[in-house]
C-alpha cells in the first residue's frame, strides 16, 4: 500500500507544464480588437481546476507577444526613484533587468507603441546580449532564472529540508542571512554576481557561470563542465532542457552563427558601442552612455527577483516525504563535472498559475513571494545607492530619500529601510516575519498591481508614482529643490495624454 501511494505521488508531480519567472503582464495584443495593451496569457475557463493553469495558458506562453513584467520593469523603477535615483539612471536598471528576460529591452508606451529605431522611443532601447536569456541553454542563461543553490555534501540534504535553505526566505540561511549577508557556500550564483553588481567602478571585476570560483576565489572554475536538465517546459514524458556548458567566465553573448563568444568583461563596451545601443543617461549632462554599473545592478536585480519568486516551487521542494521519490533541486560537484537537479515541483501546472495570478490579483495582495523580491529589492537599491550611486555626481537626485543602509539608519526625510519597505511594498498584517505565513497589506508600488486589467495596471502604476512624488515632496526640507519623479518614458500621469508617446 505505502510503496503504491509513494508511486501516484509521483507520477502527479511529474505531470508538469510549462514553467517561467515573474510572468510578463503588459503586452501588445494579439488581436487589434483587445485594444491598447493587454494580458499576456488568455485566461482559463472557469471550469478549470482550483489552483492550475490551463492548455490555453499553457500554449500562449510560445506566443507572447512583446512585453514586460510590471514587477521587474516598472515597480523597480519606481522604487528607485523613491530612494533617490534620478529618472534615468532608475530608467536603465529597470530596463537591464528586462535584458536578463528577452536579450534585449524594446519598451512600449502607454498608447501601445513599441520603440524601434525610426521612432522617438529608439534612444531608450537597450544592447542585446543573450548570456543571460532564461531560454538560452547555449549558455547558462537559464540558471540565473531557475537560481539553483550549491550542495557541499552532494545530496541535496544540506539544502533541503529542516537544516538546508529555507523556501521563499532562501538568503536568510544561514544567520545572520540577507541583507547583511548572502552566504557563497549555498547562495553561489547570488553570491558572485552581488558583489560584481556592487563594484563602484568600471573595472570588469571577477563573474562566474552561475557563480563558481577556483578554491582560491581569485578566478573562476574551469576545466569542468556544468550539466543538467531545466525544467522550462515539460510535460509527463518529455524531460525538459539540456544545459551542458563548460564552467569559467560568465557569458555575455554567444553568436551561434560565428561562433564568437563575448565574455562578461565586455558589457561596458557594448554599452559604449552606438551600433550596438544608443542608449544613454538622457538626464545628465552630456548624455553619456548607460554606466556599466547601472546595467550591472538591473541584471542582478532581476536574478534576485527570480530566486525568490522561484524558491517557492525550487527551493525547499524536497525531500518530500521520507523515502518520497523527489531529491530536490540543487547542483553538486562531482570529480569530472558540476551537475545539478530540479525537484518535481519546478515545472508543474500550480507553479504557472501561480504566475498568471501575480498578473492581477483583485481584492487581495500579490503572493508572498513577490512581497519578498520587492522588499529585497528596497534593500540592495539602498547597498547600490550608498556604495555605488552616490560616488557618481548626478545619479542621486533626491539624496533625502535614501536611508545610509538597510539595517537601522534613517533617511533625512527620517525613514529606515523597513520604514520604506512597509510604505513602498507592503505591511504584514498577520503572522510571524519570515515564517512564511505572513500576510500582508500591499504598498504603494503593490497596491496598483493588484489591478486585473492590464492597462488599468499601467495607470494606476503612474498614478501611485505622481501622488508619492508631491508626498515626499511636501515632506522635504526643500521642497523647492526637490526633483520631481517622473514616469517612465512613453509615459504619462495622464492615462488620457498622448504627448509622451513615441513619435
Amino acid at each position: 500500500m505505502g510503496v503504491r501511494i509513494a508511486v501516484s505521488i509521483c507520477l502527479i508531480l511529474t505531470v508538469a507544464t510549462a514553467a517561467d519567472a515573474f510572468l510578463e503582464d503588459l503586452c501588445l495584443p494579439r488581436r487589434k480588437s483587445d485594444g491598447t495593451l493587454t494580458r499576456c496569457l488568455p485566461p482559463c475557463p472557469p471550469s478549470t481546476a482550483p489552483n492550475n493553469s490551463c492548455p490555453a495558458q499553457v500554449l500562449g506562453f510560445a506566443t507572447i507577444k512583446p512585453g514586460r513584467s510590471m514587477i521587474h520593469a516598472d515597480s523597480t523603477y519606481f522604487i528607485a526613484q523613491a530612494l533617490g535615483y534620478r529618472a534615468d539612471v532608475a530608467y536603465w536598471i529597470a530596463a537591464y533587468n528586462e535584458v536578463t528576460d528577452y536579450g534585449q529591452y524594446i519598451p512600449i508606451d502607454q498608447c501601445g507603441v513599441q520603440a524601434s529605431t525610426t521612432n522617438s522611443g529608439a534612444n531608450y532601447i537597450s544592447a542585446a546580449f543573450n548570456g543571460f536569456v532564461r531560454t538560452n541553454n547555449t549558455t547558462d542563461g537559464p540558471l540565473d532564472h531557475y537560481v539553483v543553490s550549491f550542495s557541499p555534501n552532494g545530496e541535496g540534504t544540506d539544502v533541503h529540508g529542516p537544516a538546508g535553505v529555507e523556501a521563499l526566505y532562501p538568503l536568510h540561511y544561514p544567520t545572520p542571512g540577507y541583507p547583511l549577508h548572502i552566504d557563497d557556500t549555498y547562495q553561489k550564483t547570488l553570491a558572485n554576481l552581488r558583489q560584481w553588481a556592487m563594484l563602484p567602478t568600471r573595472d570588469p571585476g571577477l563573474l562566474c557561470t552561475v557563480g563558481l570560483t577556483d578554491e582560491r576565489g581569485t578566478g573562476c572554475l574551469s576545466g569542468i563542465n556544468i550539466t543538467g536538465t531545466v525544467p522550462l517546459a515539460q510535460r509527463q514524458g518529455s524531460p525538459g532542457v539540456t544545459i551542458d556548458v563548460p564552467a569559467g567566465k560568465k557569458v555575455l553573448n554567444l553568436d551561434t552563427d560565428t561562433g564568437v563568444t563575448d565574455y562578461y568583461e565586455k558589457l561596458g563596451l557594448y554599452l559604449d558601442n552606438p551600433n550596438k545601443t544608443t542608449g544613454t543617461l538622457f538626464k545628465g549632462p552630456g548624455s553619456v552612455p548607460v554606466p556599466v554599473q547601472v546595467a550591472r545592478i538591473g541584471l542582478y536585480l532581476h536574478v534576485l527577483q527570480d530566486t525568490d519568486s522561484h524558491s517557492t516551487y525550487c527551493g525547499d521542494d524536497a525531500p518530500t516525504p521520507p523515502g518520497g521519490c523527489d531529491a530536490g533541486t540543487y547542483m553538486y560537484l562531482t570529480s569530472s563535472a558540476v551537475k545539478f537537479s530540479f525537484g518535481n515541483s519546478c515545472a508543474t501546472g500550480p507553479h504557472i498559475y501561480s504566475h498568471v495570478v501575480e498578473t492581477g490579483t483583485g481584492d487581495h495582495p500579490l503572493p508572498l513571494r513577490d512581497y519578498v523580491a520587492l522588499n529585497m529589492t528596497v534593500d540592495e537599491l539602498i547597498v547600490f545607492g550608498n556604495e555605488v550611486a552616490s560616488k557618481h555626481p548626478g545619479w542621486i537626485v533626491n539624496p533625502e530619500l535614501l536611508p545610509p543602509d538597510v539595517v537601522g539608519g534613517k533617511s533625512a526625510q527620517g525613514y529606515s529601510a523597513d520604514d520604506l519597505k512597509s510604505t513602498l511594498v507592503g505591511t504584514i498584517v498577520k503572522g510571524k516575519a519570515y515564517s512564511g505565513t505572513e500576510v500582508y497589506r500591499s504598498g504603494v508600488v503593490t497596491l496598483p498591481l493588484q489591478q486585473t486589467i492590464s492597462l488599468n495596471r499601467l495607470h494606476a502604476m503612474n498614478s501611485a508614482l505622481g501622488d508619492y512624488s508631491e508626498t515626499v515632496r511636501k515632506q522635504s526640507s526643500r521642497p523647492a529643490s526637490f526633483v520631481a519623479l517622473e514616469p517612465m518614458p512613453g509615459n504619462s500621469f495622464d492615462p488620457k495624454s498622448t504627448s509622451a508617446c513615441w513619435k
